[in-house]
Formats: C-alpha cells, sequence, structure tokens
C-alpha cells in the first residue's frame, strides 16, 4: 500500500513539471482545440544504478498525419532508497526532453510489430538525456514496451518496461 501511493505521489510530481513546461492539460486521448489529441503515459522502469525510474510520456498527436506522429514530452525522475522517508524512497535526479515521435511498423521474426520511435530534440532537454532515440512497442492494450533498436523485448521477464495510459 505505501510503494502505491510513493508511486502516486510521483507522478503527480511528474505531471505538474508538465504542467510548468505546457500551459495545456494531458489526460488520456484528451482532443485539443485544434483536432489533435494527447495521450499520457506513466510507469516505473527498472534502473541499473537506482530503485527504479518514473517514467512519464506526454505524446501530443498530429490529425493532419493521420494520428501517426507529433510532439512529446518525456519526464524521468530516478528513485533512490531513503531510510527516512515513509515510502522508502526518494526521488534524486530529474531529466527532461522534447522532440518528435512516429508510430511506424516493422516485421521482426515474421510479425508485424507496431511501434513508436522518439527523436529528442538536444535543445529542448534538461538534465542529462542521451540524445538517442528511444522505441516503444505498442502493446495489445495500448500500453507501450520500451524496447531497443531491433524492437525486441527484455529478455528478462522479471524486468517490467512497459508505461500504461493514464
Amino acid at each position: 500500500m505505501k510503494m502505491k501511493k510513493t508511486v502516486l505521489m510521483m507522478l503527480a510530481v511528474a505531471s505538474l513539471g508538465f504542467a510548468s513546461c505546457d500551459n495545456t492539460k494531458a489526460t488520456a486521448e484528451a482532443p485539443t482545440t485544434d483536432g489533435d489529441k494527447e495521450v499520457l503515459y506513466s510507469g516505473i522502469l527498472p534502473s541499473a544504478d537506482a530503485q527504479g525510474t518514473v517514467y512519464t510520456l506526454k505524446l501530443e498527436f498530429d490529425d493532419d498525419h493521420n494520428y501517426t506522429d507529433g510532439d512529446y514530452t518525456l519526464v524521468e525522475n530516478t528513485l533512490a532508497a531513503d531510510t527516512v522517508a515513509a515510502s522508502g524512497l526518494k526521488e534524486v535526479a530529474t531529466s527532461y526532453s522534447k522532440g518528435d515521435f512516429r508510430k511506424e511498423s516493422k516485421v521482426v521474426d515474421g510479425t508485424s510489430v507496431n511501434y513508436i520511435r522518439l527523436t529528442p530534440d538536444a535543445k529542448d532537454a534538461l538534465g542529462t538525456p542521451s540524445g538517442s532515440s528511444l522505441y516503444f512497442v505498442i502493446n495489445e492494450d495500448e500500453s507501450l514496451t520500451m524496447v531497443g533498436p531491433d524492437l525486441e523485448k527484455s529478455v528478462n521477464p522479471e524486468l517490467n518496461y512497459t508505461l500504461t495510459v493514464k
């Protein structure tokens, strides 16, 4: 129960980060005034050197390209163990990036895979973003799973790299 409260608090903090960067309100598949739509994804992904990283990803789909591309904003909040905090976790670093995304499709091992490629704009980044593209496979339930450029999911099923719609 404590972990759920912590996750909700961290999602709220990440959402505040969006509010300070953009005056539009992001909700799951919320239409904007010009026909575009926004979708907000979030989840705690594993991290090699931390307790995890809270990813909050806002996709702003453009209607003039049949909702296949647009702009994104990504906030990453790195978590560390904290014996003082009630949740046992604290945020130790935040990075932020913006850029363009595109929905694409590719055949992998004989199966068509739909995915989203994020391409960051270096001038719009804060923190320590990698500067290289990120890839997310689109799952049947519309969640996104972070993958590498080869579009292969993690070989370790115990590690969850999935972001869900909020």
